[in-house]
């Protein structure tokens, strides 16, 4: 297991710091599931969402332009960092998230954040793989939901992530290929964004959730 540690930091975006492989093809990945009625889209042409923070103190960053989120977390030590932005979402219903991010360590996507609970987590490395973890809280310690695997669907640079709530199960995709189906958890915040392990600067393309 990887993970270790963890910090805290609030602002006008929320920052956080912090299986059995069967993978088969879904022909239509990407189609929006009958019944979506609303939608946060953010393609990163400016920084709508107060995505922007500057944290020296903690060595984490992150800055919107030329269409991307640049997102930094380069500390000596191990931990996680978080930031995320409130969606509006309700994720009591049925849901998807889109997001297409690429990093030189580990990146994922972050989900179910609120200013009290860190939410959930779905990584992805530079090394092909990929996991998925409750990070807990100021009074609660990180829970492994799927530990490391590896996936053939993980690409070098950039990746598609999706992650789809229907009914009482979560799907994650990489790159048009289901890696997981598991039971959905309880969700105590409507922002998502993303995650990174310490020593890690990655990219983001776009986030887009429906619901």
């Amino acid at each position: 297991m990887k993970k270790i540690g963890l910090i805290l930091f609030l602002g006008m975006a929320t920052i956080f710091t912090s299986c059995v492989k069967n993978e088969y093809y879904d022909t239509e990945p990407n189609q929006t599931p009958s019944g979506y009625q609303y939608e946060f889209d953010d393609n990163f042409d400016y920084d709508m969402h107060n995505w922007s923070f500057s944290d020296p103190s903690h060595s984490a960053y992150a800055s919107v332009s030329n269409g991307m989120l640049k997102y930094s977390y380069l500390p000596t030590d191990n931990g996680t960092n978080t930031v995320a932005v409130a969606t509006g979402a309700d994720v009591r219903r049925d849901f998807l998230v889109q997001t297409r991010i690429k990093s030189d360590y580990e990146m994922g996507l972050a989900f179910g954040v609120s200013n009290s609970d860190y939410g959930y987590s779905f990584f992805i490395d530079d090394q092909g793989y990929f996991a998925v973890y409750k990070e807990g809280s100021a009074n609660t310690a990180v829970k492994t939901i799927i530990d490391w695997q590896q996936s053939s669907a993980i690409q070098q640079g950039w990746n598609d992530v999706e992650l789809e709530q229907v009914g009482d199960y979560w799907r994650g995709y990489i790159n048009g290929t289901k890696v997981f189906e598991i039971q959905a958890q309880y969700l105590g915040g409507s922002k998502f964004g993303f995650i990174e392990m310490a020593g890690t600067t990655g990219y983001a393309d776009y986030l887009t959730v429906q619901w």
